[in-house]
């Protein structure tokens, strides 16, 4: 494990050169779904609904090859995005690039899969991964709008 946190380190530099020359576009978070071009509902989960969007530029994870993105609104507001990646070509890559705007994830195991957490003032993130099929899942979460229990 402390192997791959290294290895992610050294992807993470790499990637961050490269994301200073990107102009990201993405969706601010708390945005409202009037301003987003584009969108077609998908479902609607505990009163989120959930969206897939053409017109936007993904950036950092949500541009990996294959990555499937869903844009989850509460209250009209964007509070989650939902990143699913069913044949990850480097799964190192995946949080290096997480660990390059988050820091070092919480690790643990689960029922074959690998789980990594972060938290921010902002955000809550929890990536998913399968390393006997390559599958990740990404959870990102807009802490002001996460519903009170």
């Amino acid at each position: 494990m402390k192997r791959l946190f290294v290895v992610a380190l050294m992807l993470a530099w790499a990637v961050t050169a490269q994301a200073t020359t990107e102009d990201c576009k993405a969706i601010p978070w708390g945005a409202s779904i009037s301003a987003v071009e584009s969108i077609t509902y998908s479902h609607s989960v505990a009163g989120v609904k959930y969206y897939t969007v053409t017109k936007t530029e993904p950036c950092g994870v949500f541009k990996i090859k294959g990555a499937n993105v869903t844009y989850g609104f509460l209250d009209g507001k964007l509070y989650t995005v939902l990143v699913e990646i069913a044949k990850a070509q480097d799964v190192k890559q995946v949080v290096a690039t997480l660990m390059d705007s988050y820091g070092l994830p919480d690790h643990k195991k689960s029922d074959g899969w690998d789980e990594y957490r972060w938290e921010t003032d902002e955000l809550k993130i929890k990536l998913k991964s399968q390393f006997a099929t390559d599958r990740i899942k990404i959870g990102m979460y807009y802490k002001p709008l996460i519903p009170k229990e």
